[in-house]
């Protein structure tokens, strides 16, 4: 199977994830924002005009993903919390920070599941609002995280080597893994967004950043 887009840290594939991950070699990490089944069409006049996010228009099984045998966090398990195997421990996403923030356009916060049966919930504050992204200004992807925000995830698990992020969008967490030389493996079943997540990894400058 040849790649989209290859180089010493990132591999990046296009198609079906579910089509794809079999013929993958096993992974230390599995760090995603899937679909979440809700029909996102924006939150603002300034989002609505983005297309629909392939698999939300309906129920997504995520099964497949949720039950691997390696560290999962998945972003939005609160929008699809009947298909979560067991309770885990949760990540919580502060994207005001300070109070005052708290009327900027879109969600104060999003919540990630990770599949922990020990250990505490956690809590990430990065600043992040309306169709701005924290630290590459003009979002991409509708649904875009932060590069700083997964680096701060990435950086709480450092004997975890091998990243697979099976619905890679953009690219955020194939940043993030360049970033702190970890070797990442997305997948994504965009064409348009395989190559925004090619560009950016082909022009940016690796900086081992702990």
């Amino acid at each position: 199977m040849k790649p989209y887009y290859q180089d010493e840290w990132v591999t990046i594939y296009h198609g079906d994830c579910r089509e794809i991950l079999p013929s993958l070699p096993k992974v230390d990490l599995v760090l995603t924002d899937p679909p979440y089944g809700i029909g996102w069409g924006g939150s603002s006049a300034s989002t609505r005009d983005w297309d629909g996010i392939v698999g939300d228009d309906k129920e997504f099984d995520l099964g497949f993903i949720l039950g691997m045998e390696c560290r999962v966090i998945a972003f939005g398990a609160n929008c699809y919390p009947n298909q979560l195997p067991h309770r885990g421990r949760w990540i919580c996403w502060d994207k005001r920070v300070d109070p005052r923030a708290d009327k900027m356009l879109g969600r104060a916060f999003e919540l990630a599941w990770v599949n922990k049966h020990s250990g505490f919930d956690k809590i990430y504050r990065v600043m992040h609002g309306g169709v701005v992204n924290s630290d590459i200004g003009k979002r991409q992807h509708p649904t875009q995280k932060p590069t700083s925000l997964f680096k701060m995830i990435l950086l709480d698990y450092p004997e975890l080597s091998t990243v697979l992020d099976p619905f890679l969008g953009s690219g955020t967490t194939a940043m993030a893994c360049k970033s702190l030389q970890r070797q990442c493996i997305g997948i994504e079943i965009e064409e348009k967004y395989c190559e925004m997540a090619a560009k950016r990894c082909s022009q940016s400058v690796m900086t081992l950043n702990i």
